[in-house]
């Protein structure tokens, strides 16, 4: 997706299904409603993503790039390894502050 300028800016569990039920399913990213196309140098600066996967960067107002999602894409794994999200509290600020500090 990356390769075709595609950033998508809300990767999350929730947006990964699997082809199908058996054995050799492959994953398939879906809901690309808050997907941009941007060049290999452009930088996007709107505030999309979801608490507990969105990088610190668009936390902090700063422009992003593609990196945003391999950010999401670790706390994927994060969430499949130990069951919970590496950043989450009850609280949003509180989840924002991990997130930005830890």
């Amino acid at each position: 997706m990356h390769s075709y300028g595609v950033v998508h800016r809300d990767l999350k569990l929730e947006n990964i299904m699997m082809s199908d039920q058996t054995d050799n399913a492959q994953p398939k990213i879906v809901d690309f409603g808050l997907a941009k196309m941007i060049g290999p140098q452009e930088k996007a600066d709107e505030p999309f993503g979801t608490l507990g996967y969105v990088a610190p960067e668009i936390l902090l107002k700063k422009p992003y790039s593609f990196q945003c999602d391999l950010w999401s894409f670790g706390c994927i794994l994060y969430a499949l390894i130990c069951s919970s999200l590496p950043f989450d509290h009850d609280n949003a600020k509180e989840t924002i502050r991990m997130t930005c500090e830890d």
